[in-house]
């Protein structure tokens, strides 16, 4: 009976935490805007509440959880909340933000980095290795964008946020060679 309470515990902790780094992330993005910096503290809510989930997953199944399943869990867990977060993202840069003239070099960029994270996100759910590649491929262009063109260092901190899909990229890199069960 204790076992199935902290189960439970667990799962609507994980859940409630990546629910408030969601509302920061709107209160930062979309309502408050000249307070950016709401969504630096989502961070913190962001990875307790991946790894509240992992403890949930870890204990909720009959059998016991091998390393492989935990990575590829807690990865899939990350890569959703990121979607949504960059989905937070561009609904805030339409709305708030100058319109860009997307057929000149850098208003392309910006397309090309959601298309890059969109093929990520896709292959991530079964070719990881691809999946990395599509990740530090988005995070590289965001640096060079943003280093390059004046017009996308000024549309919000790219850099700083996009360092989590580089870490992912490379957390899929490692699970890819270290983890991975080979077929």
């Amino acid at each position: 009976m204790k076992s199935g309470f902290f189960n439970i515990f667990k799962i609507l902790s994980g859940i409630t935490l990546m629910i408030l780094n969601t509302a920061l992330w709107i209160n930062g993005a979309l309502i408050h805007t000249e307070r950016g910096m709401d969504t630096v503290f989502a961070l913190p809510l962001l990875v307790a509440g991946a790894f509240l989930l992992l403890g949930w997953y870890k204990s909720a199944g009959t059998t016991p959880v091998l390393k492989p399943q935990r990575w590829k869990f807690i990865l899939r867990v990350l890569i959703i909340n990121y979607a949504v977060l960059y989905l937070i993202y561009m609904i805030s840069d339409i709305i708030y933000r100058d319109s860009m003239d997307f057929l000149s070099i850098p208003g392309i960029i910006l397309p090309v980095l959601l298309g890059l994270f969109i093929m990520g996100f896709i292959l991530s759910w079964k070719h990881e290795l691809y999946a990395c590649i599509f990740f530090l491929l988005w995070y590289f262009l965001v640096l060079y964008g943003s280093f390059k063109y004046v017009e996308i260092m000024h549309r919000g901190p790219h850099m700083q946020f996009g360092v989590v899909i580089f870490l992912h990229g490379i957390f899929y890199l490692y699970y890819y060679f270290r983890i991975k069960p080979k077929e």
